[in-house]
């Protein structure tokens, strides 16, 4: 774990790397992801990586970040890894991903699906990557 990424305004092909080798990781450690993207936060211009996890709710999010701290240490030297300050953790009921899952359904696998500029249910989407969601309505 050499490099620590720089998260910027514009969504780098960096970030959406170190994203999935992020959910990669996570995986190998069993962490149950359900759901995992880059979600753009217009008011603060930056980018948020969001991960979603039934863990997150009971063994709480203390944990679940360790989790991300673990995964960060098994990545290989030539990779950038993604700052705490920069993910986002929550569980199943978050209301953003339960919008989502009501247009995409990826599987377990991960995905590259970039979805801008959208509304779901009166709610507008400006910008994310989606890796993976994976919760059925």
């Amino acid at each position: 774990m050499d490099k620590e990424l720089v998260v910027r305004e514009a969504l780098s092909e960096q970030m959406i790397n170190a994203g999935a080798r992020l959910v990669e990781r996570l995986d190998q450690s069993l962490s149950n992801v359900q759901a995992a993207l880059w979600l753009f936060m217009p008011d603060e211009k930056i980018w948020k990586l969001i991960v979603i996890s039934p863990l997150v709710k009971t063994d709480g999010p203390r944990r679940f970040y360790k989790r991300i701290l673990e995964a960060n240490k098994k990545a290989d030297e030539s990779e950038s890894v993604i700052s705490l300050n920069d993910i986002s953790v929550d569980d199943t009921s978050n209301s953003l991903i339960n919008l989502l899952k009501l247009s995409i359904f990826t599987g377990s696998g991960t995905a590259g699906i970039r979805f801008s500029k959208n509304t779901i249910n009166g709610t507008f989407i400006e910008d994310c990557y989606i890796y993976r969601i994976n919760i059925r309505t």
